[in-house]
């Protein structure tokens, strides 16, 4: 089929042009040409395409044998003693419904192969919705049974992948035939609070195979911003006017990194964002939008347009913890005519990321979303794994752009002495997983030296506090090396043994394994200068790199959305890119550090994945493709 190639450049596979006769001969080829269950529609396009769209035939996903596991837990060491929780205690529940996402996944894998008949012709939420769910009839089914034991339906994912309900223990433990024990556990300097559930819940017959999964009985994994290496060193604003901090001790500005990372060539473009939203995922986080004003204006740009969703909860107002406004004054500095969507919850659980990226996925409107949170990939469950993973594999077929952090203790996120282990959910292969370095600029804001962000002076040689761009190899077998992640420096071999670097099954760690590899690229995380609860400081963290990246693909974006091609899409396109010519001039190839394990080296490396961008000339070779 390869030389069937009866499409324009675009997520649409039939422009709606030209005579009767000339439909017809294009229906032919599509019906010839495309995958299985495609077929042209008079349908309008998504608004990154030109027009024209795809509809995406059923292709009903099989019912789950009797015996499937439902609900499963992470693997939890030295679990202390359980209580009885609260019978009236109301707790939310996510019920993933039966979804064909190996069907998914195979029209997903010809979006991004090249050659393909559907490469780059990304679908809609509802084709998505139509294609690989279960019907109306069927939902339906699975909402009633739940609603006839007194749960309370709070949402209803429009791409059918779940409902989002609650009830009280008492009803939880009676209606699925479970018990629930609460723990309270010594996690770091922190106590954790946290329920698992006893024995398998039990649906009834009619039910049973249309739901994949329960989340929400294990509350064990909680997601961290990857910004906790904040250091005040700075002064407070003396008045509302006052930048003289901004900068200062080295700390990078918005105008050192957009030269750097050729925002400024963009710029000159005139693309700066118009007409482009980007999409900022906070959880339980809130900002002052006074600190951001204040930052911008001392950026020397106008305040963007900034829109507040509270898809779960409401989040009490006030400074947070740094995070947002750091995500929020980088993206709405170097994008500064996008529109920013904060996407809000109130808590900080796998049910309050997935609500957010099922938002995000149901909407459709954002370029690009920068998720700067993470837990230790252990700390999830593999059903919870595989729940976001449903989720980015849905953006990806959409074309978002998913930039996660990968870390910030370097190759050790459990922050457990020599157990190296890699973040959720920047190891899922959807994620484009965003590493940290150490830019230095000179007076003129060109880039003089670029090193991987890794261990302080005086470190050991694990996370004792926060330090490192987070990389390495998943021990998720479900997550094995995608057919895409391929080039030079993926296959350097690392053996735990002699320095006793080991898994959590305390085996040495090698790498590579067979699985997903992090990050793929990587931008500055170190001395990142901020305006925060009436402050300047200066922040640190791999969550400062995710929104740089998420602003510069939305820039090209835009760029590609003028020019009538498709966007830039995930994780395949950098690893399309990195492996055609020209890569040195689309990367900054980085060279030198580590993160306490690995190191940075030619080509793609553990650390800092590809490096760090220079986005015009990505620009360009995504106009030349």
């Amino acid at each position: 089929m390869s030389s069937c190639h009866p499409f324009r450049s675009g997520p649409s596979l039939l422009r709606r042009r030209g005579t009767f006769l000339a439909s017809l001969l294009l229906a032919f080829l599509l019906n010839a040409c495309v995958f299985p269950g495609l077929s042209p529609s008079s349908t309008g396009a998504q608004s990154s395409a030109p027009s024209g769209a795809t509809v995406v035939s059923r292709q009903a996903p099989t019912p789950l044998p009797d015996n499937h596991v439902i609900v499963d837990q992470p693997v939890i060491h030295n679990l202390p003693p359980g209580q009885v929780v609260l019978q009236d205690l109301v707790l939310p529940l996510t019920i993933n419904l039966l979804y064909n996402d190996t069907a998914l996944e195979r029209t997903l894998a010809q979006i991004y192969t090249p050659g393909s008949p559907l490469y780059r012709h990304y679908l809609t939420p509802q084709q998505i919705r139509q294609a690989f769910g279960l019907s109306d009839d069927q939902i339906q089914k699975v909402r009633q049974w739940f609603s006839s034991q007194g749960y309370r339906i709070l949402a209803v994912d429009s791409l059918g992948t779940s409902l989002r309900v609650e009830a009280s223990v008492g009803t939880i433990e009676h209606s699925l035939h479970v018990q629930l024990q609460q723990y309270m556990q010594q996690n770091g300097q922190r106590r954790q609070q946290f329920y698992l559930p006893t024995g398998q819940p039990r649906l009834p017959a009619y039910i049973a195979p249309l739901v994949q999964s329960i989340i929400g009985l294990s509350t064990f994994g909680i997601f961290q911003p990857e910004q906790r290496s904040q250091q005040p060193g700075l002064t407070a604003a003396s008045s509302p006017g006052d930048c003289r901090q901004y900068g200062a001790r080295q700390t990078l500005t918005r105008a050192q990194l957009a030269a750097a990372y050729q925002f400024d060539q963009l710029y000159q473009q005139g693309l700066q964002g118009q007409g482009t939203s980007i999409g900022i995922l906070e959880l339980n986080e809130p900002f002052d939008s006074r600190d951001v004003a204040l930052y911008l204006a001392c950026a020397g740009v106008q305040p963007p347009s900034i829109e507040v969703e509270n898809v779960v909860g409401k989040v009490a107002p006030g400074p947070g913890q740094g995070e947002a406004a750091l995500d929020i004054e980088l993206a709405g500095s170097l994008a500064p005519q996008a529109h920013l969507v904060v996407y809000q919850a109130k808590g900080a659980t796998i049910q309050d990321m997935l609500a957010i990226f099922q938002r995000v996925a149901a909407e459709n409107r954002v370029a690009a979303l920068s998720v700067s949170y993470g837990a230790p990939e252990d700390a999830l469950s593999t059903n919870e794994q595989l729940s976001l993973a449903r989720a980015l594999r849905i953006l990806a077929t959409e074309g978002i752009s998913v930039l996660v952090s990968s870390g910030d203790c370097g190759a050790f996120s459990e922050r457990l002495p020599n157990i190296a282990l890699v973040e959720m959910p920047s190891a899922i292969p959807y994620a484009i997983a965003v590493g940290g370095t150490t830019l230095q600029v000179n007076a003129h804001n060109e880039r003089t030296a670029e090193t991987a962000w890794g261990r302080m002076a005086g470190a050991g040689s694990f996370c004792q506090n926060d330090w490192g761009s987070g990389g390495g190899v998943t021990q998720s077998s479900v997550f094995k090396r995608p057919s895409w992640q391929t080039g030079s420096g993926l296959n350097s071999h690392y053996d735990g043994t002699a320095d006793l670097i080991m898994t959590p099954d305390l085996a040495p760690v090698q790498a590579p394994n067979g699985l997903r590899q992090v990050p793929d690229v990587a931008a500055a995380a170190d001395n990142i200068a901020i305006f925060w609860n009436g402050r300047w400081v200066r922040a640190a963290g791999t969550s400062a790199a995710a929104p740089i990246w998420a602003a510069g693909l939305a820039l090209v974006d835009q760029s590609l959305r003028q020019l009538h091609k498709p966007l830039f899409g995930s994780t395949p396109t950098v690893y399309w890119l990195a492996n055609h010519p020209g890569r040195s001039q689309v990367f900054n190839d980085v060279v030198s550090g580590d993160n306490g394990f690995y190191r940075a080296t030619s080509g793609w490396d553990y650390v800092t994945g590809w490096g760090s961008p220079n986005f015009f000339a990505l620009l360009q070779r995504l106009q030349s493709a």
